[in-house]
């Protein structure tokens, strides 16, 4: 077997992506803001009634060029909050937009994922969702929510095929492309011998802190 193929072999068992099928929710995580425009267009394609966006401090000042169906400061927003709690849930469904600050630790998936599934308690409707990520993200991904998401939901996952694409080609030749695959390689490693057994505790902290974060949201109403 060649390099590339195996290179492509490690890909693609990082990358499992489900078919695209109609949801209650589609939830994207924070990180490459491709993962972003992607989830838009499948929003405004109508696969789902309800987007919800986590969006990190670094992410806020693009966050006005997703051109989301709601107008949104979320920058006049973020403003007040120190800098290092600066993460929000952005909800947008129907022409109404809510936001909600949420706390990540230095696992950011595991508790993103921890304070997703607080999200899907809060809002029982919800029986389907179409989680959205990078490729070389979702097997990460799809370890935290077999743990948190609550029993009963339907989950799909879905990488941004442009950049899967790509990644899966080249990846291998580019020091940066290989730094972040075998990256992540090493962290679903340390999720799985250090972050699983302590995921209870996790998504208890982060019930508590949603519980009390009630100030914080704030909610417009497009035209």
């Amino acid at each position: 077997m060649s390099g590339s193929e195996l290179a492509n072999r490690l890909y693609d068992w990082l990358a499992v992506s489900d078919p695209c099928r109609e949801s209650d929710v589609i939830f994207v995580l924070a990180g490459r803001e491709c993962r972003k425009h992607f989830a838009v267009r499948l929003f405004q394609e109508g696969w789902a009634p309800t987007l919800l966006l986590s969006v990190g401090r670094f992410e806020i000042r693009r966050f006005s060029q997703l051109e989301p169906p709601t107008g949104l400061d979320l920058t006049a927003i973020a403003s007040t909050t120190e800098p290092a709690r600066r993460h929000y849930f952005v909800e947008i469904r129907s022409g109404t937009a809510a936001v909600r600050r949420v706390a990540l630790s230095r696992f950011g998936t595991l508790t993103e994922i921890a304070a997703f599934s607080e999200w899907l308690r809060e809002n029982t409707w919800v029986r389907s969702v179409t989680v959205v990520s990078s490729g070389f993200h979702l097997k990460r991904v799809r370890l935290c929510c077999r743990r948190l998401v609550p029993d009963g939901t339907k989950l799909s996952f879905l990488a941004v095929p442009e950049e899967s694409r790509h990644l899966r080609a080249h990846w291998w030749r580019n020091p940066q492309s290989r730094k972040l695959i075998l990256s992540e390689v090493l962290k679903i490693a340390i999720y799985k011998l250090l972050c699983l057994s302590a995921m209870t505790k996790v998504r208890s902290t982060v019930g508590l802190l949603q519980g009390r974060l009630t100030a914080d949201c704030v909610s417009t109403e497009g035209s």
